[in-house]
């Protein structure tokens, strides 16, 4: 067997690593240990949960020489009486700021310590004032101590800690006495689990640090196994997913019982993982982590699986850790292709609540516009009541995220079970995330009071006018509530004007509401999907790829750049922003049939196959607002769609040009924009399976008259050059093509499309949006021989 996986040091000298040794058993808090003698400053760190970083570093300390460990402890006692000052020991910020830099597996595990901030919105939002959990009564202790609150993912306690001192607050609020409430909370309300001994430690403290003077007794933390533990072909363990099974294996109990923290015994770990069953807990809330199966990238290379590649696990013992998840999920999991273990975390804190329990967790913001997440996406609306998702509007990807230390743009997701005919959805996207705890209570105060008397929305409305978020004066954000899409992504997230996202959900439905016109009706245009006018080509790989064996998928080689200045099988497959700023675009690759003699016959049909879908209408697939042109181009002559430009058949040619004046239109950036994967800030990508979802507009009701204006248009204009679409606001063509489409070919009124008005406004919306900028610092110049680009001025 193996021993529990310890983190391991970063050390500062040469590359020699050294286990963190395990820390003694947590009973009563921190006078477990020896801290005589120190000075007032050290006591206030250690009293509000310090002192096991203190404890470790004596671990290691201990072993320096004198003069060694002077020159290691004076700066940081400098440190610590600046930090003191400075407000520190009101935060555990530093622990887990030293927590992240110290796992050196952290890549793998894809842990990431919630600033307390964003903590404290979430527990705010998962656990209102107005209504206790479960229908508790917040001023009966017998009530509130029965609730039973979870973190299967708990790192360093930011999150159990937030939920447990909102829970002692209300209660002490409502008369009660939160000193009372600890000894069994401890006991039997929260349970911790995480795979790495150091954060169960962390955890510990912080919870312990409440009232470290009250003793308490039972077990609430837990140190997951995580690898082999036996010999048999299933002794696997994979930390709290094994928790996936109603009942764990006994051995496995045996082996965590011997591995975790203190040297617990059997019958206690039984008792504690027995509260871990199906369907007992008031709050699942988790900040899970985002490991994908197949995530090859940077350190990542050559690891096998990395979702389970922390410690060293060898690629066979990852191996049997899949199978094993997989035996756990059942029949219809709910992590599919990369959403990854996040989803499987989800999947277990669905398993574990009760009837009327809540889920609060931390995601990435592909949680709620990914394809892969659209099992988890219909599973929130079939079971829950009431679902609140937060995010961010920020440029700067590290302040998109609500956890340290990470670029990934995440969303905050809440969720209330309970019966409802309708399940009622809040948005809310933040100018920024919250700065301090207090931000995080107060902003949660105030989604809530805008949630509790928000008005009734007019029926068949698909949202409500945005509702502004301020703390006193100070605008935070805005809210809506919204009808949740019966699949696809939610587009409400990380939009910064609440106003835009109004007008794009009203026109995915067929309505067009002028923007800085009171009085203005709505103008009904006929908008459907893209695959009820078109149909889609094949997916790039089945153009040219071969399987690793060598054996040809796709009939075609892919010559990229072209060689023939007329080639047989002309194809459009990469980008080049600067060659695609006209309507019409060149052929930038060809394609030659394979030579296959052992089944020529398939190649041929295939090739045949694949050429009958050939067009001239194109949709880019990988867009990026801030730096290209075009969401739809036309080649002079029929091609092949590649990679990132599929092509998109019709069957009556002439509504092409429609089409493409739809797509590169205001408008059609507008719905595109609105669904697309809002996850990096100046893209729009879109999976080539999910372009036909795409909205536009429906050329099968225009008369052959409007067909006839629009190909007039589209040639008129195809010798304008357009700029990137961040800059849609100053584009003189862009600004021609709305009011040919809208004005010559749909008929609408002039006034739309006069300057100053609500077109005009719409596109200086849109070059505000930071999804859409994504901070770009300049921007593009035409000249007759080209363009440059330079320096942009202050966005205003």
């Amino acid at each position: 067997m193996r021993s529990s996986p310890q983190p391991i040091l970063r050390g500062g000298g040469g590359d020699k690593k050294r286990p963190v040794q395990p820390l003694a058993r947590f009973r009563s808090g921190p006078r477990a240990f020896d801290i005589s003698g120190l000075r007032d400053e050290w006591n206030a760190i250690l009293s509000v949960n310090y002192w096991p970083i203190f404890a470790t570093a004596q671990e290691i300390l201990h072993r320096l020489p004198t003069a060694t460990t002077a020159a290691v402890l004076s700066p940081l006692w400098r440190a610590a009486e600046q930090l003191v000052q400075g407000g520190i020991t009101k935060s555990h910020d530093l622990t887990g700021v030293i927590f992240q830099r110290l796992v050196a597996d952290r890549k793998f595990l894809a842990t990431f310590y919630t600033r307390p901030a964003s903590a404290a919105l979430l527990a705010g939002l998962a656990i209102p004032a107005d209504e206790a959990p479960s229908g508790a009564d917040w001023s009966d202790a017998e009530t509130i101590a029965a609730l039973q609150i979870g973190d299967f993912a708990c790192g360093t306690g930011t999150l159990l800690s937030a939920a447990y001192q909102r829970i002692s607050l209300l209660h002490e609020l409502h008369g009660g006495d939160a000193r009372g409430l600890h000894r069994p909370m401890m006991k039997n309300g929260l349970v911790g689990l995480d795979v790495l001994n150091i954060a169960v430690h962390l955890t510990a403290a912080m919870l312990a640090g409440s009232h470290p003077d009250v003793p308490f007794d039972g077990e609430c933390l837990l140190t997951m196994p995580y690898g082999r533990w036996g010999e048999g072909e299933r002794d696997v363990a994979i930390g709290s997913l094994d928790l996936l099974a109603e009942h764990v294996q006994p051995g496995l109990i045996e082996y965590a019982s011997a591995v975790t923290a203190g040297g617990r015994k059997p019958e206690d770990v039984r008792d504690l993982i027995n509260r871990v069953s199906h369907g007992k807990f008031d709050l699942v809330i988790m900040n899970p982590p985002f490991t994908r199966p197949g995530g090859q990238e940077g350190q990542k290379k050559g690891t096998g699986n990395p979702a389970f590649a922390a410690f060293s696990v060898t690629k066979e013992t990852q191996k049997r850790m899949t199978e094993s998840l997989k035996r756990l999920r059942g029949g219809a999991p709910l992590a599919k292709g990369n959403a990854g273990l996040a989803a499987e975390f989800l999947d277990l804190g669905l398993r574990k609540l009760n009837a009327d329990g809540s889920l609060a967790l931390v995601l990435p913001l592909s949680a709620v516009s990914g394809v892969d997440w659209e099992p988890v996406r219909q599973k929130l609306i079939s079971e829950f009541k009431e679902i609140i998702v937060i995010t961010t509007s920020a440029v700067d990807g590290s302040v998109r995220s609500f956890s340290a230390d990470t670029d990934m743009a995440e969303c905050l997701v809440i969720a209330r079970q309970g019966a409802a005919i309708q399940t009622q959805a809040y948005f809310a996207v933040l100018a920024e995330r919250p700065r301090s705890v207090a931000d995080g209570h107060l902003i949660a105060s105030a989604m809530r009071s805008q949630i509790n008397r928000n008005p009734v929305r007019k029926p068949h409305t698909p949202i409500s006018r945005s509702s502004s978020l301020k703390l006193g004066e100070q605008y935070v954000g805005w809210l809506v509530e919204s009808d949740l899409p019966a699949e696809g992504p939610w587009p409400l997230v990380g939009i910064s004007d609440g106003a835009l996202a109004q007008v794009a959900a009203h026109l995915h439905q067929g309505e067009l509401f002028p923007l800085g016109d009171p009085a203005g009706e709505p103008i009904r245009l006929p908008v459907v999907p893209i695959h009820a006018i078109a149909d889609r080509g094949p997916y790039h790989m089945k153009i040219y790829y071969d399987n690793p064996e060598g054996e040809p998928i796709g009939p075609f080689e892919l010559i990229e750049p072209a060689e023939s200045a007329a080639p047989e099988y002309p194809m459009l497959w990469s980008h080049d922003a600067k060659r695609e700023r006209m309507l019409v675009v060149s052929p930038d690759a060809e394609g030659k049939i394979k030579d296959w003699p052992s089944d020529q016959e398939r190649i041929l049909a295939d090739a045949a196959e694949i050429w009958a879908t050939a067009s001239r209408a194109h949709y880019n697939r990988d867009l990026r607002f801030n730096s290209q042109s075009l969401i739809a181009a036309m080649t002079e002559r029929k091609c092949i769609g590649g990679r990132g430009w599929p092509s998109f058949i019709f069957s009556d040619t002439a509504h092409e040009y429609a089409f493409t004046l739809w797509c590169n239109s205001s408008l059609g950036l507008l719905l595109h924009w609105w669904l697309s994967n809002k996850t990096q800030g100046g893209r729009g990508s879109t999976p080539i399976t999910s372009i036909p979802n795409i909205p536009t507009l429906d050329t099968r009701t225009l008369t052959d008259d409007q067909h006839a204006a629009a190909r007039e248009a589209f040639e008129a204009m195809r010798e304008l050059r357009f700029l990137p679409f961040d800059q849609i606001d100053e584009d003189p063509a862009r600004a021609e093509l709305d009011r040919r489409l809208l004005v010559d070919v749909l008929g609408l009124p002039a006034s739309l499309c006069e300057p100053g008005g609500p077109i005009d406004l719409l596109r200086r919306k849109l070059a505000q949006e930071p999804q859409i900028h994504g901070g770009k610092k300049s921007r593009v110049v035409f000249t007759d021989d080209g363009e440059k680009t330079e320096r942009r001025p202050d966005r205003g």
